[in-house]
């Protein structure tokens, strides 16, 4: 049974598109309203490994933070904080180190990637190399049942597991329970505007969330359709088509979906008009989460607040296990200072 899950998330720097929101997002703050209890974090910390510039990280944290917050996290039922203000994070990943052989890291599809992209194995930072430790110190640290990954990141859960599996038989004592992988199964790999890849920043292809109206009406009417229909009155396909795609996650107003569907396959509504419903769609769904992060931009004092709150919950959890793993592994003693 599932009763915590705990999720971190990494600014990366991108801004959100719609493939991150229903693919990660969205079923990542649905949980707060199932879990009993739900842990979200900043992975400020695991971002160094990409970001090492002051102003591009303090701009992406404050940008996913407020992200986050304007799209449904609910710090008065769940627990919100910055990675970096818990040291214990940190603390805990030294100990895991040594429960973890370097062959099982280099393993890793992380590491694995930079090698297969030509960079050699001398070259790549050992934030990277040890990136799995630390995302597993997150992890334990709050002794969750269940962590939300997509399926990607299943690997990331195993070696988790492997250190929690260890670390236990070694002093004999359950101190960490194995927590599972939850991988949502609603919604598959998002698939951009082009039609052929997978959405994403890099390649150009996305609808976004938080950007002005023409900008976002510029993305959707520059979506891939039939390539086959040459004019409004050909018969369309419907299925495999972004477009629709896109009506059957935003549009709320399945009925017109539907009706945009049946006329698209009898060749009576043309691409355009298709794709302005779905821009009038993609205001509708997203119309309040852009008028609340336009408050909260307005308002970081009260954002520090929240940020504030969170780390004081978590920090009494995660300096709860860190006791124990510290009195455990005979760190502390009859001789600590402190």
């Amino acid at each position: 049974m599932i009763n915590r899950v705990l999720s971190g998330i990494t600014p990366s720097g991108s801004k959100l598109h719609i493939g991150n929101f229903f693919g990660a997002v969205k079923p990542q703050i649905e949980l707060q309203e199932k879990i009993g209890e739900t842990f979200y974090f900043m992975a400020d910390l695991h971002a160094l490994t990409t970001v090492q510039s002051k102003k591009v990280l303090e701009e992406n944290i404050e940008a996913v933070i407020l992200d986050y917050l304007a799209l449904g996290l609910n710090p008065e039922k769940s627990v919100f904080f910055r990675q970096s203000d818990i040291a214990a994070h940190s603390q805990l990943a030294v100990v895991l180190a040594n429960y973890v052989s370097f062959g099982q890291m280099k393993r890793m599809h992380a590491f694995k990637d930079k090698l297969q992209k030509g960079v050699s194995q001398e070259s790549v930072n050992m934030g990277l190399f040890n990136y799995p430790i630390l995302m597993a110190a997150d992890i334990l640290l709050y002794k969750p049942d269940g962590v939300p990954v997509g399926e990607d990141q299943r690997q990331h859960i195993e070696i988790t597991r492997d250190m929690a599996d260890k670390f236990n038989k070694v002093y004999e004592k359950e101190v960490f329970p194995l927590p599972e992988p939850l991988i949502s199964k609603s919604v598959g790999r998002i698939m951009g505007t082009d039609g052929e890849r997978k959405m994403s920043k890099s390649l150009g292809n996305v609808i976004g969330i938080f950007e002005e109206d023409e900008i976002i009406k510029k993305q959707i009417m520059s979506c891939f359709t039939d390539p086959n229909r040459k004019k409004a009155t050909d018969p369309g396909k419907v299925e495999g088509n972004p477009v629709f795609i896109f009506h059957d996650l935003l549009n709320d107003d399945k009925k017109e979906v539907e009706d945009l569907k049946d006329r698209y396959k009898k060749g009576k509504v043309g691409d355009v008009e298709v794709k302005e419903r779905l821009f009038e769609a993609h205001k509708r769904t997203f119309e309040t989460a852009k008028k609340k992060r336009k408050e909260l931009e307005g308002d970081l004092e009260l954002v520090k607040g929240i940020l504030s709150k969170g780390a004081k919950k978590a920090k009494l959890v995660a300096d709860k296990t860190m006791e124990e793993v510290y009195e455990l592994i005979g760190i502390k003693n009859k001789l600590s200072g402190v």
